[in-house]
Order: structure tokens, then sequence, then C-alpha cells
């Protein structure tokens, strides 16, 4: 799911970027510049939500373990809500059942 509305595409561009050069730690950082508007937006919205920090001035890395936390707190409220209606139609299929 994208961060702060920026596209997917444009996430997996930045992301990939970061990963093909395997700055995935601060010793492991790399020079960044995005390619085009779309990919600064996403780049941007990364490091404010600190996917992607900064090792040393103009020198970024990727932090797998926050886009793990990220991922896991932006799941879909459908989900939930989902959920829920489950657990309510099974009970009420159980009461029915049981007489």
């Amino acid at each position: 799911m994208p961060v702060g509305g920026s596209s997917d595409l444009a996430q997996f561009r930045v992301q990939r970027h970061f990963a093909d050069h395997r700055a995935v730690t601060p010793r492991d950082a790399i020079e960044y510049a995005p390619s085009g508007p779309v990919e600064r937006r996403a780049f941007e919205q990364l490091r404010a939500s600190g996917v992607i920090r900064e090792a040393q001035p103009a020198y970024y890395w990727f932090d797998l373990d926050r886009m793990g936390r990220h991922d896991r707190r932006k799941r879909d409220p459908k989900t939930y809500v989902a959920i829920a209606l489950a657990v309510v139609v099974a009970c009420l299929a159980y009461m029915l059942y049981r007489g």
C-alpha cells in the first residue's frame, strides 16, 4: 500500500532503486536523486514516514524494519469490517442452528 498517497509504481521504483543498490543499512547508504516529480513525491513521503533514512547529508538507506511496521499499521479498514461481519454471521448461524 502506498505511503501518503503516492502512486504504487513510483513507490516501487524508489524502493527498487535502494534494493538494487543494497542500501539497507546506514553503512551502505547511497546518494539518491529522484528521476522525476512523481518519484520525488514518493521519495519524500517515504522519508517522512521514516522508511528511507538519511545516514549523512545526501546519502540515504532503506529501513526494512520500518517498512514492515508501516505495512502492518496501514492495513485496509475493510478487512476489520469483513472480520467483524463474519463473526456476526457465524454467531447468527449458530443461534439459528441451535434453535
